[in-house]
């Protein structure tokens, strides 16, 4: 089971260009500052385009998620997967949303439509 220090390792472990941000002195030893470091690198991959890196940041993530401790639950959920943004605006990113695996796209549903009932919309 992933809990906090295995979930860093793991995606340290596969994108090891995040080793020094998730590293930071400021934000060491804190998992949502780190799992939002970690849905920055995935956010830039949609915002660019990159299919190849998005596949593989899906793949940990599932990874993650399918045994992983309730914090790592919450982190991944709060600092990841609240933070994607799949919208069209001026970057075509539905391209991501649609190549999601079916465990990963229903958790990122069910946190948007709880975020809706808390917010009213």
């Amino acid at each position: 089971m992933h809990t906090y220090q295995s979930a860093i390792c793991l995606i340290e472990e596969r994108f090891p260009s995040l080793a020094e941000e998730l590293h930071n002195e400021i934000i060491e030893g804190l998992l949502h500052p780190q799992m939002g470091e970690f849905a920055r690198f995935a956010q830039e991959a949609i915002d660019t385009g990159d299919k190849d890196t998005w596949e593989k940041i899906t793949t940990a993530f599932l990874e993650l998620w399918s045994n992983c401790d309730d914090s790592v639950r919450n982190a991944l959920n709060v600092s990841f997967l609240e933070h994607l943004n799949f919208e069209d605006r001026r970057r075509q990113r539905q391209w991501a949303y649609q190549l999601m695996p079916r465990a990963m796209r229903s958790a990122w549903e069910e946190m948007e439509s709880y975020n809706r009932r808390l917010h009213g919309g």
